[in-house]
């Protein structure tokens, strides 16, 4: 179907249509071509409108972030992507390592130095919380039981309150 000679342009012809009036419409309502190409050029635009997402609801947000507050994540999901960043952490910075010969030289000779002075490190250590234990017994009980029960209060709060044993 080719237009006829005294057929307008089409963008002159979809223009008008917009407008909705001018010459190009009232020569359309005469020619079957001319107005068999609007017909056809309307049930384009109303498939487009068909094909249009309709918007998500407003409130669908905060209904994700609260499904999301109430499900927490699994222990194996949270190991199994935590472990191989660890892996390549690890694998990176020994492959560094061994690259580098400087840094291996170092490390050779801070682990020789450990196992040297580590002894002596070991003793000076031992014979100075004896001392401390002969003189002050209570106080450095009291300090070590003290220190014991903050450091497993705060252990407990980082780790919160997990599933029951027998939701588990």
């Amino acid at each position: 179907m080719t237009p006829t000679p005294q057929c307008p342009d089409l963008e002159v012809l979809f223009i008008e249509l917009e407008a909705g009036e001018g010459p190009a419409l009232d020569h359309a309502a005469d020619c079957a071509l001319c107005s068999a190409m609007l017909e056809e050029h309307r049930q384009l635009e109303k498939d487009l409108y068909r094909l249009a997402d309709p918007l998500p609801p407003p409130t669908l947000v905060a209904n994700v972030m609260a499904r999301v507050a109430t499900e927490p994540t699994p222990l194996r999901r949270e190991l199994w992507s935590g472990v191989p960043i660890l892996i390549a952490s690890l694998a990176v910075g020994l492959g560094l390592l061994i690259t580098n010969d400087r840094a291996l030289s170092r490390l050779g000779a801070a682990l020789a130095s450990l196992f040297t002075d580590g002894k002596a490190l070991l003793q000076g250590l031992a014979s100075g919380a004896n001392a401390l234990w002969l003189t002050a017994a209570g106080p450095v009980a009291v300090l070590l039981v003290l220190l014991l029960i903050v450091s497993l209060t705060g252990l407990k709060r980082l780790v919160g309150t997990g599933p029951n044993p027998s939701e588990a």
